[in-house]
Protein backbone atom coordinates (compact mmCIF):
# COMPACT_ATOMS: atom_id res chain seq x y z
CA UNK A 1 0.00 0.00 0.00
CA UNK A 2 0.93 3.45 -0.51
CA UNK A 3 1.32 6.55 1.58
CA UNK A 4 -0.11 9.85 1.02
CA UNK A 5 -2.15 8.68 -2.70
CA UNK A 6 -4.25 11.55 -3.35
CA UNK A 7 -7.16 10.09 -5.72
CA UNK A 8 -10.01 11.65 -7.39
CA UNK A 9 -12.18 12.05 -11.08
CA UNK A 10 -9.27 12.06 -14.03
CA UNK A 11 -10.71 14.39 -16.78
CA UNK A 12 -8.69 13.61 -19.73
CA UNK A 13 -6.83 17.01 -20.78
CA UNK A 14 -4.49 18.23 -23.68
CA UNK A 15 -1.54 20.10 -23.67
CA UNK A 16 -1.82 24.31 -23.40
CA UNK A 17 -1.83 25.47 -27.48
CA UNK A 18 -4.96 22.71 -27.99
CA UNK A 19 -7.77 25.00 -27.28
CA UNK A 20 -8.79 23.24 -23.68
CA UNK A 21 -8.64 25.11 -20.76
CA UNK A 22 -7.40 23.78 -17.46
CA UNK A 23 -10.20 23.17 -14.88
CA UNK A 24 -7.97 21.64 -12.15
CA UNK A 25 -4.32 20.83 -12.16
CA UNK A 26 -2.57 18.41 -14.23
CA UNK A 27 -1.97 15.23 -12.50
CA UNK A 28 0.26 12.73 -13.31
CA UNK A 29 -0.55 9.10 -14.46
CA UNK A 30 2.64 7.67 -12.81
CA UNK A 31 5.04 8.91 -10.20
CA UNK A 32 8.60 6.99 -9.56
CA UNK A 33 10.50 7.36 -5.94
CA UNK A 34 13.88 6.31 -5.32
CA UNK A 35 14.80 4.14 -2.68
CA UNK A 36 18.39 3.14 -1.50
CA UNK A 37 19.62 -0.18 -2.36
CA UNK A 38 19.06 0.59 -6.02
CA UNK A 39 15.77 0.36 -5.66
CA UNK A 40 12.82 2.46 -7.26
CA UNK A 41 9.04 2.51 -6.30
CA UNK A 42 6.53 2.72 -9.69
CA UNK A 43 3.31 4.04 -8.84
CA UNK A 44 0.46 3.65 -11.46
CA UNK A 45 -3.23 6.08 -10.86
CA UNK A 46 -5.47 4.44 -12.67
CA UNK A 47 -8.12 5.91 -15.33
CA UNK A 48 -8.56 5.81 -19.13
CA UNK A 49 -5.32 5.85 -20.84
CA UNK A 50 -5.27 7.84 -23.75
CA UNK A 51 -1.26 8.19 -25.12
CA UNK A 52 -2.24 11.38 -26.40
CA UNK A 53 -3.65 13.07 -23.32
CA UNK A 54 -2.65 14.04 -20.07
CA UNK A 55 -5.06 14.15 -17.13
CA UNK A 56 -6.73 17.17 -14.87
CA UNK A 57 -7.55 16.06 -11.55
CA UNK A 58 -10.75 17.70 -9.62
CA UNK A 59 -9.89 18.96 -6.48
CA UNK A 60 -13.70 19.26 -5.08
CA UNK A 61 -13.48 15.43 -5.67
CA UNK A 62 -9.97 14.79 -4.62
CA UNK A 63 -10.54 16.20 -0.99
CA UNK A 64 -13.46 13.88 -0.65
CA UNK A 65 -11.28 10.59 -1.06
CA UNK A 66 -9.00 11.87 0.94
CA UNK A 67 -10.27 10.84 4.15
CA UNK A 68 -11.38 7.13 2.39
CA UNK A 69 -8.17 6.30 1.65
CA UNK A 70 -6.05 8.27 4.46
CA UNK A 71 -5.98 4.84 6.61
CA UNK A 72 -2.90 4.20 9.21
CA UNK A 73 -2.55 0.87 7.58
CA UNK A 74 -1.80 1.90 4.38
CA UNK A 75 0.71 5.04 5.84
CA UNK A 76 1.75 2.75 8.64
CA UNK A 77 3.53 -0.15 5.89
CA UNK A 78 4.63 2.63 3.52
CA UNK A 79 6.74 4.11 6.14
CA UNK A 80 8.05 1.55 7.87
CA UNK A 81 9.44 0.13 4.27
CA UNK A 82 10.46 3.22 3.45
CA UNK A 83 12.94 3.76 6.47
CA UNK A 84 13.64 -0.08 6.17
CA UNK A 85 14.93 0.39 3.03
CA UNK A 86 16.54 4.13 2.84
CA UNK A 87 18.98 3.38 6.30
CA UNK A 88 21.46 1.11 7.32
CA UNK A 89 20.62 -1.19 9.79
CA UNK A 90 22.75 -3.55 11.78
CA UNK A 91 20.16 -5.75 13.29
CA UNK A 92 16.59 -7.35 13.47
CA UNK A 93 15.61 -7.02 16.85
CA UNK A 94 12.73 -8.96 18.93
CA UNK A 95 11.77 -7.74 22.41
CA UNK A 96 9.39 -8.62 25.26
CA UNK A 97 8.12 -7.33 28.69
CA UNK A 98 8.81 -9.06 31.87
CA UNK A 99 5.27 -9.68 33.33
CA UNK A 100 7.35 -9.47 36.60
CA UNK A 101 8.29 -5.44 35.45
CA UNK A 102 5.78 -4.29 33.44
CA UNK A 103 2.23 -4.79 32.33
CA UNK A 104 2.60 -6.68 28.98
CA UNK A 105 -0.28 -5.73 28.17
CA UNK A 106 -0.01 -1.51 28.21
CA UNK A 107 1.49 -0.55 25.07
CA UNK A 108 1.30 3.24 26.19
CA UNK A 109 3.76 2.81 28.90
CA UNK A 110 5.48 0.17 26.93
CA UNK A 111 6.56 2.81 24.38
CA UNK A 112 7.07 5.75 26.31
CA UNK A 113 9.50 3.85 29.22
CA UNK A 114 11.62 1.89 25.78
CA UNK A 115 12.30 5.40 23.95
CA UNK A 116 13.41 7.07 27.44
CA UNK A 117 15.68 3.82 27.67
CA UNK A 118 16.98 4.52 24.28
CA UNK A 119 17.95 8.27 24.62
CA UNK A 120 19.20 7.58 27.90
CA UNK A 121 21.24 5.01 26.19
CA UNK A 122 22.68 7.03 24.00
CA UNK A 123 24.34 8.94 26.25
CA UNK A 124 25.76 6.54 27.77
CA UNK A 125 26.82 4.34 24.56
CA UNK A 126 28.02 8.22 23.19
CA UNK A 127 26.78 6.53 19.93
CA UNK A 128 23.45 8.00 17.95
CA UNK A 129 21.85 4.45 16.96
CA UNK A 130 18.70 4.09 15.53
CA UNK A 131 15.73 1.96 15.46
CA UNK A 132 12.25 1.21 13.51
CA UNK A 133 9.72 -0.71 16.07
CA UNK A 134 6.65 -2.83 15.42
CA UNK A 135 4.57 -3.88 18.16
CA UNK A 136 2.65 -7.27 17.53
CA UNK A 137 0.28 -8.91 19.68
CA UNK A 138 1.28 -12.31 21.24
CA UNK A 139 -1.64 -14.36 20.90
CA UNK A 140 -2.17 -14.35 24.48
CA UNK A 141 -2.83 -10.33 23.99
CA UNK A 142 0.71 -9.44 25.16
CA UNK A 143 3.02 -7.38 23.16
CA UNK A 144 6.22 -7.47 21.99
CA UNK A 145 8.10 -5.95 19.27
CA UNK A 146 9.99 -6.13 16.05
CA UNK A 147 12.69 -3.96 14.58
CA UNK A 148 15.82 -2.98 13.06
CA UNK A 149 18.42 -1.66 15.24
CA UNK A 150 22.01 0.64 13.94
CA UNK A 151 24.43 1.87 15.71
CA UNK A 152 24.41 -0.30 19.00
CA UNK A 153 27.87 -0.67 20.37
CA UNK A 154 29.31 -4.45 20.55
CA UNK A 155 29.98 -4.08 23.67
CA UNK A 156 26.59 -3.13 24.79
CA UNK A 157 25.85 -6.89 23.27
CA UNK A 158 26.86 -10.28 24.61
CA UNK A 159 26.84 -13.97 23.03
CA UNK A 160 23.84 -16.48 24.49
CA UNK A 161 25.59 -19.65 26.45
CA UNK A 162 23.87 -21.79 28.57
CA UNK A 163 21.18 -22.28 30.02
CA UNK A 164 19.81 -20.22 26.66
CA UNK A 165 18.21 -22.03 23.83
CA UNK A 166 20.26 -23.82 21.53
CA UNK A 167 18.89 -22.15 18.96
CA UNK A 168 20.28 -18.77 20.31
CA UNK A 169 23.55 -20.14 20.89
CA UNK A 170 23.90 -21.90 17.70
CA UNK A 171 22.10 -19.03 15.59
CA UNK A 172 24.12 -16.46 16.33
CA UNK A 173 22.10 -14.41 18.40
CA UNK A 174 23.20 -11.89 20.56
CA UNK A 175 21.49 -10.20 23.77
CA UNK A 176 21.60 -7.13 24.42
CA UNK A 177 21.50 -6.89 28.41
CA UNK A 178 20.64 -3.76 29.46
CA UNK A 179 17.28 -4.13 27.84
CA UNK A 180 16.97 -7.25 29.51
CA UNK A 181 17.07 -5.99 33.23
CA UNK A 182 15.04 -3.37 32.58
CA UNK A 183 12.39 -5.04 29.97
CA UNK A 184 12.98 -8.46 29.24
CA UNK A 185 13.83 -11.24 27.11
CA UNK A 186 15.36 -9.86 23.56
CA UNK A 187 17.11 -11.65 20.74
CA UNK A 188 19.48 -9.66 18.11
CA UNK A 189 20.53 -11.72 14.80
CA UNK A 190 22.74 -9.62 11.93
CA UNK A 191 20.79 -8.78 8.76
CA UNK A 192 21.78 -11.07 6.39
CA UNK A 193 19.81 -9.69 3.25
CA UNK A 194 19.10 -5.72 3.91
CA UNK A 195 16.29 -5.87 1.20
CA UNK A 196 14.61 -8.71 2.37
CA UNK A 197 14.58 -7.91 5.78
CA UNK A 198 13.13 -4.29 5.07
CA UNK A 199 9.99 -5.90 3.52
CA UNK A 200 9.75 -8.20 5.99
CA UNK A 201 9.63 -6.19 8.64
CA UNK A 202 7.01 -4.03 6.63
CA UNK A 203 4.53 -7.05 6.91
CA UNK A 204 4.44 -6.90 10.42
CA UNK A 205 2.32 -3.91 9.88
CA UNK A 206 -1.11 -5.80 9.47
CA UNK A 207 -4.17 -5.20 9.06
CA UNK A 208 -5.22 -6.69 12.26
CA UNK A 209 -3.42 -4.14 14.12
CA UNK A 210 -4.77 -1.64 12.65
CA UNK A 211 -8.47 -2.49 13.45
CA UNK A 212 -7.98 -3.43 16.54
CA UNK A 213 -9.64 -0.08 17.75
CA UNK A 214 -8.86 2.54 20.09
CA UNK A 215 -5.87 5.01 20.06
CA UNK A 216 -3.90 1.95 18.55
CA UNK A 217 -3.02 4.22 15.27
CA UNK A 218 -0.60 5.87 16.52
CA UNK A 219 1.13 2.87 17.83
CA UNK A 220 1.38 1.37 14.68
CA UNK A 221 5.08 1.43 14.46
CA UNK A 222 7.64 3.76 15.60
CA UNK A 223 11.14 5.39 15.40
CA UNK A 224 14.30 7.32 16.45
CA UNK A 225 14.99 10.40 14.20
CA UNK A 226 16.13 11.42 12.37
CA UNK A 227 15.38 8.79 9.36
CA UNK A 228 15.67 9.12 5.73
CA UNK A 229 12.83 8.75 3.53
CA UNK A 230 12.29 7.87 -0.11
CA UNK A 231 12.22 10.92 -2.72
CA UNK A 232 10.07 10.84 -5.56
CA UNK A 233 12.25 11.72 -8.75
CA UNK A 234 10.13 11.50 -11.54
CA UNK A 235 6.57 12.75 -12.65
CA UNK A 236 5.19 11.06 -16.10
CA UNK A 237 1.92 12.60 -17.22
CA UNK A 238 1.47 10.53 -20.44
CA UNK A 239 0.46 6.84 -20.93
CA UNK A 240 3.61 4.54 -21.07
CA UNK A 241 3.45 0.54 -21.39
CA UNK A 242 6.97 0.36 -19.83
CA UNK A 243 5.84 1.98 -16.42
CA UNK A 244 2.46 0.24 -16.75
CA UNK A 245 4.55 -3.26 -16.69
CA UNK A 246 6.64 -2.35 -13.84
CA UNK A 247 3.18 -2.36 -11.93
CA UNK A 248 3.04 -6.15 -10.08
CA UNK A 249 0.51 -5.01 -7.21
CA UNK A 250 -2.69 -3.61 -7.80
CA UNK A 251 -5.12 -1.45 -5.16
CA UNK A 252 -8.51 0.29 -5.70
CA UNK A 253 -6.59 3.18 -6.97
CA UNK A 254 -3.59 2.79 -8.74
CA UNK A 255 -1.06 0.03 -8.93
CA UNK A 256 2.00 -0.23 -7.71
CA UNK A 257 5.49 -2.29 -8.33
CA UNK A 258 9.07 -2.08 -7.05
CA UNK A 259 12.00 -2.50 -9.51
CA UNK A 260 15.74 -2.96 -9.09
CA UNK A 261 18.81 -3.43 -11.57
CA UNK A 262 17.81 -0.02 -13.03
CA UNK A 263 20.09 2.49 -14.30
CA UNK A 264 20.76 5.62 -12.41
CA UNK A 265 18.69 7.32 -15.03
CA UNK A 266 16.14 5.24 -15.00
CA UNK A 267 13.49 8.13 -13.20
CA UNK A 268 15.38 10.35 -15.95
CA UNK A 269 14.34 8.50 -19.03
CA UNK A 270 9.97 9.25 -18.53
CA UNK A 271 10.72 12.90 -18.75
CA UNK A 272 6.99 13.84 -18.47
CA UNK A 273 5.54 13.92 -22.13
CA UNK A 274 7.90 13.04 -24.27
CA UNK A 275 9.90 8.89 -25.34
CA UNK A 276 13.27 8.63 -25.51
CA UNK A 277 14.36 6.47 -28.09
CA UNK A 278 13.88 2.76 -26.84
CA UNK A 279 17.86 1.51 -27.13
CA UNK A 280 18.28 4.06 -24.17
CA UNK A 281 15.73 2.53 -21.80
CA UNK A 282 16.91 0.34 -19.11
CA UNK A 283 14.41 -2.81 -18.30
CA UNK A 284 14.36 -3.15 -14.82
CA UNK A 285 13.84 -6.54 -13.00
CA UNK A 286 10.52 -6.43 -10.84
CA UNK A 287 11.52 -7.16 -7.26
CA UNK A 288 10.46 -10.27 -5.39
CA UNK A 289 12.59 -10.20 -2.31
CA UNK A 290 10.77 -12.76 -0.15
CA UNK A 291 11.09 -15.52 -2.80
CA UNK A 292 14.06 -17.31 -0.96
CA UNK A 293 14.34 -15.36 2.28
CA UNK A 294 13.90 -17.62 5.34
CA UNK A 295 12.95 -15.32 8.46
CA UNK A 296 13.67 -15.54 11.97
CA UNK A 297 11.65 -18.31 13.73
CA UNK A 298 12.01 -17.75 17.29
CA UNK A 299 9.02 -17.54 19.49
CA UNK A 300 10.15 -14.86 22.23
CA UNK A 301 7.63 -15.87 24.84
CA UNK A 302 8.91 -19.46 24.48
CA UNK A 303 12.64 -18.73 24.44
CA UNK A 304 12.19 -16.16 27.43
CA UNK A 305 10.46 -19.29 29.47
CA UNK A 306 12.88 -21.55 28.42
CA UNK A 307 15.87 -18.85 29.86
CA UNK A 308 14.41 -17.99 32.91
Amino acid sequence: MLEGIETGHLTPYRFPGSGCNMAGSAAPLYTIHQYDQGIYKVVVFKGNRDPDRVYVRDREEERHNDTKLDNNFSRARSMVLQYALCNPWDYFFTGTLDKEKFDRHDLDTYQEKLSQFIRDKRKVYQSKFQVLLVPEHHKDGAWHIHGLVYGLPEEALSEFAPPAPRKLIKGGFFNWPDYMRKFGFCSLGRIRDPVATAFYISKYVSKDLARRGGDLGKHLYFHSRPLKRAEKVSDVYLYNPGLEECCTHEYDFCKVGMVSGAHWTFPYQWNGAEAVSEQFLEVPVPLDPLKDFKPWTIDPFYEQVRLF
